[in-house]
């Protein structure tokens, strides 16, 4: 079963809390993020996402600049890198969030988004369905066909820690 830790976004920007809004958005946008760990006093307090700007900072009716983040952050849920996906969905989506903040320990390691858990579900959606299991071919169960040429199975390109990184096929070169 895959951990948080393995899908996780590390990459997550970080803001102090007593920045702008203005601030924040500034740097969502250089970033390319749909939000931001919000710090206070060196600790993750909070966060401010897209979600946030509609729901919390609008409603104010105030210039961007004039709002600290801490004013409009919303609560950071917390869960363990080491954590199941299946439960840090479930956080996720009984708290009616986007993302939860992922620690190892006290130390923030990044987050996870409903994004990266889709995006995570699909590669391994795609995967299963190159699995050649139930059809009556040369290749084991367990072997990928190529979808690009039909004709040879893909190589496992596997990480460090023995994750899939991703599939290639020694015959036409194409990469899953």
């Amino acid at each position: 079963m895959a951990k948080v830790r393995d899908i996780m976004t590390k990459d997550v920007p970080q803001i102090d809390a007593s920045a702008s809004v203005l601030d924040a958005v500034k740097l969502m946008n250089d970033m390319r993020k749909s939000g931001v760990v919000v710090f206070d006093a060196g600790k993750p307090a909070g966060m401010f996402t897209e979600r946030s700007i509609l729901r919390r900072f609008v409603v104010t009716d105030k210039k961007p600049s004039a709002v600290p983040v801490r004013d409009v952050m919303a609560p950071l849920l917390k869960i363990s890198a080491e954590a199941p996906v299946k439960d840090a969905a479930k956080l996720i989506l009984e708290n009616s969030f986007t993302r939860a903040g992922v620690f190892d320990g006290d130390k923030l390691v990044g987050w996870l988004t409903l994004t990266d858990i889709v995006r995570a579900n699909s590669k391994q959606s795609i995967v299963d369905s190159l699995r050649r299991g139930g059809r009556s071919t040369k290749f084991a169960d367990d072997e990928l066909v190529c979808p690009e040429c039909r004709s040879a199975v893909m190589d496992k390109v596997v990480g460090k820690r023995g994750e899939i990184l991703r599939w290639e096929c020694p015959n036409c070169g194409h990469e899953e």
